[in-house]
C-alpha cells in the first residue's frame, strides 16, 4: 500500500493498440460541420478567428448585433455619427500547423476512445474545415523527438495523408519533451501568416517550459487544446487496491483508493493550475477536452469565442 502519491504521475498504463487507431474520421467531420452550422464560417469570420492575420482592409459597413467590437473603427464612426465596422478581403492564405503530441500517455484509455485517437478525429475536423476555407494545414507530430512533418498544403491529399499519418499507431509512443517540440519549430518556421494548434493532455509539462511557450506565442498565433481521460482527472471508484504505472518510467505502485483519491485530485488541480498559468503568460488560449463528451460543440464554441462572438 502506497499512502504518497505526491509523486504518482497523473496517468495510468498506456494501452497500446498495433496497427490502425480505432477512428472515424467520417462521422466526425459530419458532426462538427453541423456544429459550425450556427457558427458563419465565411473566410472574413475564419480569418477574425485568427485575430485578423492574413486580412487586407476593404471598406466599411454598420455595426449589427453580434459582430466583433474589436472591429469598430471609432475615428470612422465618430466622422459619420454612425458605428461602422471593417470589411477585409483575404490578403493571403494561413498556414496551419498542428503541433501535436504522440508520446505514450496519449495512447491511454479508460473508455471506449484513447486520447490519440479522440485527438485524431479532433484534427481530422479542424483540418478538413481549415482546408475548405482555403487555408494550408501542416503536421508535427513529436514525442521526445520529432516523429514526422507535414509541411503546410491544402491539397486533397493532404488530408489523406493526415488521416493516414494520425490513424497509424506506428507514428505513436515513445517519452515526451514539448520543450524540443517548440525549439524545432522556432527554428525551422518563419512566416508571420502560420497559426500553431497544439494537442496534448499535457500531462508532462514542467516548469521550465515558460520560456519557450512564451516565445512561440510572441512568435505566432497559438491555441492549445488539452485532451484528458476521466482517469487522469479523477481515480476509479473502486475499493481494493490496485496498481498504477507512469508511462514513461514503467515505475509501478500500489494504490489504496481511500487513501490516494484526495491526494491525487489535489495534485490534478495543481498541475493543470500551473499550465493554465503558463499558457496565459504565453498569450496562447487553452480549451479543456476530455474524451468522454463529443468536441464538436465545445471547439465550435471556442472558436466564436476567440472571434468575439460572431
Amino acid at each position: 500500500m502506497v499512502d504518497d502519491v505526491s509523486n504518482v504521475s497523473i496517468e495510468a498504463t498506456p494501452v497500446l493498440k498495433k496497427g490502425k487507431l480505432m477512428v472515424n474520421i467520417p462521422k466526425v467531420i459530419s458532426e462538427f460541420e453541423n456544429a459550425m452550422h450556427r457558427f458563419p464560417v465565411k473566410k472574413v469570420l475564419y480569418r477574425a478567428v485568427f485575430r485578423g492575420k492574413g486580412l487586407e482592409f476593404d471598406s466599411y459597413r454598420g455595426f449589427e448585433k453580434g459582430d466583433n467590437a474589436e472591429l469598430i473603427d471609432w475615428k470612422a464612426s465618430l466622422r459619420s455619427n454612425n458605428l461602422l465596422i471593417k470589411k477585409y478581403i483575404e490578403e493571403r492564405n494561413l498556414g496551419v500547423y498542428f503541433l501535436v503530441d504522440v508520446s505514450n500517455s496519449m495512447l491511454f484509455g479508460s473508455g471506449n476512445k484513447l486520447k490519440a485517437e479522440y485527438a485524431a478525429e479532433l484534427i481530422a475536423a479542424l483540418s478538413h474545415l481549415i482546408i475548405g476555407a482555403g487555408d494550408q494545414v501542416g503536421l508535427i507530430m513529436f514525442s521526445d523527438k520529432i516523429v514526422k512533418i507535414l509541411h503546410p498544403s491544402n491539397s486533397k491529399n493532404q488530408f489523406a495523408l493526415f488521416a493516414k499519418f494520425l490513424s497509424d499507431s506506428e507514428f505513436y509512443g515513445g517519452g515526451f519533451d514539448l520543450d524540443m517540440a517548440i525549439d524545432h519549430v522556432l527554428k525551422t518556421v518563419r512566416s508571420e501568416y502560420t497559426v500553431f494548434i497544439m494537442v496534448s493532455d499535457f500531462i508532462k509539462v514542467k516548469k521550465n517550459v515558460d520560456l519557450k511557450l512564451r516565445m512561440l506565442g510572441s512568435r505566432f498565433e497559438v491555441m492549445s487544446v488539452m485532451i484528458r481521460d476521466q482517469m487522469d482527472e479523477h481515480l476509479p471508484n473502486i475499493k481494493h487496491q490496485f496498481a498504477v504505472q507512469d508511462p514513461y518510467s514503467g515505475r509501478q505502485m500500489i494504490l489504496d483508493p481511500s487513501i490516494a483519491a484526495e491526494k491525487y485530485r489535489e495534485q490534478v488541480i495543481r498541475q493543470k493550475g500551473m499550465l493554465k498559468d503558463l499558457f496565459r503568460r504565453a498569450n496562447i488560449d487553452l480549451l479543456e477536452l476530455n474524451t468522454t463528451k463529443p468536441f464538436a460543440i465545445s471547439v465550435s464554441s471556442f472558436l466564436k469565442g476567440r472571434a468575439g462572438g460572431f
